[in-house]
């Protein structure tokens, strides 16, 4: 499908029950995306820009995505077996195959969550690539997937894979209210079904540092002087650069400051924008790591105005 051709789809995704964005491959780097208005009016002026090649969707109730992150053929079809039927039965995205998406519907009544999850794994002796299924349904933070036109460039701007849907039954001709719906425990079902796949899988091995289940958003205060932060152009900066550009950004209007995963010493990391920066008069410097769901803080003081909050918050989770 063609750059223009995807355009047109704005409208028709939106009157299908889904909130479309504009994307550069499967990132979506317009400014507060997952709070942005979007209507009728706004998808027809995205419809006619040019700057935007590809689309996502928001994932908002009662939107639910499983998503099958497994870069191996061999993994991917032993998991594969353990999909459920229903799922099977939903509209399926390809972006980097042997990778997978099932888009269904968080059956009506249930409580959202934002995201659960595997465990991840990887080959013994090889920490790249990641292995893990993810389940996303909406609540609790924003999340998107590319859905539409370009997944991916090379450095010479050539279009390398692009999104395709299998059957070519696609948001762009499924309204939502016709997805297959799947109940939070028919969701945790499969994504055990799959965990259990990938334990037993001969030479996979798993991630000490992760954790199965509903991913809830940490908090480390682990910002020292010596952590080093690249952007998603390879631009280092230290804690005090980072700050200071964050705070321009913010003095300025511009979007936030998008980051790789490599301040957080994680050998799977890469150069996707996988964290953002923020900054605010109150609590100063912070970067949220979408990937694991921790925001990043400087280390607190004494002095700190919040500290007597955060110390209350944790005394209350030890005392369940």
């Amino acid at each position: 499908m063609d750059i223009n051709n995807v355009r047109k789809l704005f409208p028709q995704l939106l009157r299908n029950g889904y909130v479309p964005l504009p994307n550069r491959d499967k990132a979506c780097m317009l400014p507060k995306w997952s709070t942005v208005e979007v209507d009728e009016r706004q998808c027809r002026r995205w419809a006619r820009q040019t700057k935007w090649p590809a689309i996502g969707l928001r994932i908002e109730p009662p939107l639910l995505v499983l998503d099958y992150d497994l870069p191996d053929a061999a993994v991917a079809a032993a998991v594969r077996k353990v999909v459920p039927a229903r799922a099977g039965a939903g509209l399926e995205r390809i972006g980097s195959p042997p990778k997978t998406a099932f888009f269904l519907r968080l059956h009506e009544g249930e409580e959202p969550f934002r995201e659960a999850h595997t465990r991840r794994y990887h080959f013994d002796g090889a920490p790249k690539p990641a292995f893990a299924v993810q389940a996303f349904a909406g609540g609790g933070g924003a999340a998107q997937f590319g859905a539409f036109g370009p997944h991916s460039h090379n450095d010479a701007g050539q279009v390398l894979k692009s999104y395709s849907w299998v059957d070519d039954r696609s948001p762009a001709n499924v309204p939502i209210d016709r997805l297959p719906e799947l109940s939070r425990a028919e969701v945790f079902a499969a994504l055990d079904a799959a965990e259990a796949v990938l334990r037993g899988f001969p030479s996979l091995v798993v991630d000490a540092a992760s954790k199965s289940g509903e991913a809830e958003q940490a908090q480390a205060y682990d910002i020292t002087e010596d952590t080093v932060f690249v952007d998603v152009e390879g631009v280092s900066y230290s804690r005090d650069e980072l700050e200071e550009e964050a705070k321009a950004r913010k003095a300025l209007g511009q979007p936030n400051l998008r980051l790789t995963g490599s301040f957080t010493g994680d050998p799977a990391s890469t150069g996707s924008p996988r964290a953002k920066v923020h900054w605010s008069e109150r609590h100063g410097l912070s970067v949220v790591d979408f990937k694991t769901s921790t925001t990043h803080h400087l280390p607190r003081t004494a002095d700190d105005p919040d500290l007597p909050g955060l110390l209350s918050e944790i005394f209350k989770k030890a005392s369940k």
